[in-house]
Parts: structure tokens; C-alpha cells; sequence
């Protein structure tokens, strides 16, 4: 491995975002963005699933969090509440539009945002390790949030998940 291998790499990588994808992953080829956003949580929600089942805590963990936040902004998109372009810059700010929408309580949203403040990025960054039951818990959390939005919605029949 070398810079110059790096360098190249990182060009293609870049190359593989400039142009128009072909390969699109199976459910996601949506003009609607907040359909989009619903399917990134449902992929997310499998792909936790499967990595739960092999031992990858860290990752299961993670993609909880971030299949509750793409929840978040489906619901935030289809109720008009948000255009694509000024969806929440930040984890946290994701849940406090999650209450001014109405979506979670006030009490709620603080405490998935305190969850994700205290808890995600210890696991992530510092010194929280990631074990069974913290993923299991986090991603039945995951779930049921995303069932909950569901239910709420008129668009729940365009879910992915099984």
C-alpha cells in the first residue's frame, strides 16, 4: 500500500459519485425523497438484523441510530415539514425536529437524543464497548420507532421491511 495507491483509490471513489449510478440497490430507486429516507431506514433495520446475528455490535448499534433518523425524516418530508435540502444537519437536531413536528413527545425526543449524545458516541469514538445486549436493545428500539412512524403514516405500505 502506498500514497500513491491511496490517491488512486480515492479518485475512483470520487469518480463513483460523480456519475449518474447504474447498479442501484434493490428498493431504493424512488423519485420521492422521503420514500427514499423510509427505505434507507427499512435497509439499515435488515442490514442491523443480519449483522446482529453474526456478532458485529458496533455496527448494529449504529445503524440503529441512523434507522431512526432516516424514520424521522421520511416522517418529516411526507408530512411537507421539511424539504430534502434542509433535513436536521445533526443527530441530535434530527430529534428536536422530531418534536417540533410533533412526531415524539418533547421528553422523548430529548432522551433518544441523550441516548445518542451519551451512548452512540462513546460506543463509537471513546472508550463504550459494544456488547449483545446493548445492539439488541438498540435495535429493538430502532424497530419499534420505525413501526410506531409507520403506523402513523399514509405511506406505510411502501416499507421494505419484512
Amino acid at each position: 500500500m502506498s500514497s500513491t495507491r491511496i490517491e488512486q483509490l480515492l479518485n475512483d471513489a470520487q469518480a463513483a459519485f460523480d456519475h449518474r449510478p447504474t447498479d442501484i440497490e434493490a428498493g431504493l430507486n424512488v423519485s420521492d425523497a422521503a420514500l427514499l429516507q423510509l427505505r434507507k431506514a427499512c435497509r439499515l433495520l435488515a442490514g442491523a438484523k443480519a449483522l446482529q446475528e453474526q456478532g458485529y455490535y458496533t455496527l448494529v448499534i449504529e445503524a440503529s441510530f441512523v434507522a431512526m433518523e432516516r424514520t424521522v425524516e421520511f416522517r418529516l418530508l411526507e408530512r411537507g415539514m421539511m424539504e430534502p435540502t434542509d433535513l436536521p444537519g445533526t443527530h441530535p437536531g434530527v430529534y428536536r425536529e422530531a418534536a417540533s413536528a410533533g412526531i415524539f413527545s418533547e421528553s422523548t425526543a430529548n432522551d433518544l437524543a441523550d441516548l445518542w449524545r451519551d451512548h452512540r458516541a462513546k460506543t463509537y469514538y471513546q472508550d463504550g464497548l459494544a456488547a449483545a445486549d446493548r445492539a439488541k436493545a438498540m435495535y429493538a428500539l430502532a424497530q419499534e420507532v420505525h413501526e410506531f412512524v409507520l403506523g402513523r403514516s399514509s405511506q406505510g405500505h411502501e416499507c421494505l421491511c419484512e
